[in-house]
């Protein structure tokens, strides 16, 4: 649709004289040619700047920049691990020559996991460096509250880690999501407490907080469709630092199985009181928590055995499938040890990849989100399932199994029949 934009000519004498005058007509011309050059002069410089953002920023001859965003210091610093993982991909990817002559130009800021710092963290990499896209977030607080303004600008956004449902679900054009969300993981968790032969007692143990309720929630309701409740329902707060009413409340409901939707801290203080208090039900602790970490601060190995965890990657760490990925993590990471946070969010970036190689030598992010939503059954090579997106869906992961320790080696099962202990 073209613009007509009119410009009004300075309205006619009526001195008549004026018509007759040479001096006056030679006058009146240079001055209506003088007006309509100086509206031509202002309307360049009122246009120009939109027609300088007409290309999206970000991207040069030789680079494309990349934000990434997560919680590198803090309580939840663990998941900072992530966006470690994130970076040693796009540097991976630059010592192999990058994408169409380009390298990656990475932009990493520190969240702490607080809402307020992460929002500041964002705006500064889009509105100060001019990223080209997002990736990273991994705490659903935090993204939940950038949600409404990252949709509004459009910015292709890759979550990280983050797994509340309600980041793509209602579906934000721009926002995906590929790691299984708290609605996924609620109903493998489910499907898991209850293979277990006998009662089918099930208790949940949550936070308080946003990313708690989007993990208990979802579970509740699974539960409600085998026509079950839970047999105790229990908060332990964020910053708790005793689970002792926690663990005795749980104790007496005597459940078959307790679900948990804690970060790891609070997660490895239950564990911890569970011990000490003779509570010797089977935990299963969401995608959230990373297994080898919680070994390492229970220091009961035999504690560790009642344990399963949400599992989202292909393989146990130091397993063949596995190398690959930690010997990238590894090389620019090297004094970090590595955790399944690492490489949580590595299958997100690989679809990043694909989506850039996809959008050609000029990408732009319109072309970038059209080739994300084109993703099918894309296989990563890290995550323990596909990645697959559209334009009605962009929770792009579903299903997935459980880790624990079987004989002190870590074993991925899929049912509880299927790790004799």
């Amino acid at each position: 649709m073209s613009t007509t934009i009119l410009v009004a000519a300075p309205a006619k004498t009526t001195d008549a004289r004026a018509e007759h005058s040479p001096t006056r007509g030679i006058a009146w011309n240079l001055a209506r040619r003088v007006a309509l050059a100086l509206c031509a002069f202002c309307l360049f410089w009122l246009l120009a700047p939109f027609a300088a953002q007409a290309a999206d920023p970000g991207v040069t001859k030789t680079a494309i920049k990349i934000g990434i965003f997560g919680p590198l210091s803090g309580p939840a610093a663990a998941f900072g691990q992530g966006a470690l993982g994130i970076a040693a991909i796009y540097k991976d990817l630059n010592a192999h020559g990058g994408i169409y002559g380009r390298k990656i130009e990475i932009y990493m800021e520190d969240t702490g996991c607080n809402t307020a710092k992460g929002i500041a963290a964002v705006k500064k990499l889009v509105s100060f460096d001019h990223v080209f896209m997002l990736n990273g977030g991994f705490c659903s607080d935090v993204v939940m509250a950038l949600k409404p303004s990252l949709a509004k600008i459009g910015i292709p956004f890759m979550d990280g880690g983050a797994a509340d449902t309600r980041i793509s679900k209602p579906l934000a054009a721009n926002i995906f999501q590929p790691i299984f969300t708290t609605e996924a993981f609620a109903r493998s968790e489910i499907d898991f407490a209850l293979s277990k032969p006998g009662p089918k007692r099930i208790a949940i143990i949550s936070q308080s907080d946003e990313w708690g309720k989007s993990g208990h929630d979802p579970a509740v309701d699974e539960l409600a469709k085998h026509h079950l409740k839970p047999v105790a329902d229990v908060i332990m707060e964020r910053g708790s630092i005793d689970a002792t009413p926690q663990v005795l409340q749980l104790k007496a409901a005597k459940p078959s199985f307790i679900i948990t939707v804690l970060y790891p801290a609070p997660f490895a203080i239950f564990l911890r009181d569970a011990a000490k208090y003779g509570l010797t039900t089977p935990v299963i602790g969401s995608q959230a928590i990373g297994i080898e970490d919680a070994a390492r601060q229970l220091k009961n190995p035999l504690e560790m055995n009642r344990v399963y965890v949400f599992y989202p990657l292909a393989a146990p760490i130091g397993s063949p499938k596995m190398a690959k990925w930690e010997a990238i993590f590894k090389k620019y990471n090297p004094r970090v040890r590595t955790v399944t946070f690492a490489f949580i969010a590595m299958g997100g970036t690989e679809a990043v990849i694909a989506a850039l190689k996809k959008a050609g030598p000029e990408p732009t992010r319109a072309k970038v989100i059209a080739a994300l939503d084109g993703l099918y059954h894309f296989n990563s090579g890290v995550l323990s399932a596909p990645i697959s997106f559209s334009p009605t869906n962009h929770a792009g992961v579903s299903g997935g199994a459980m880790i624990t320790y079987v004989h002190n080696k870590l074993v991925v099962v899929r049912r509880y029949q299927q790790a004799p202990k």
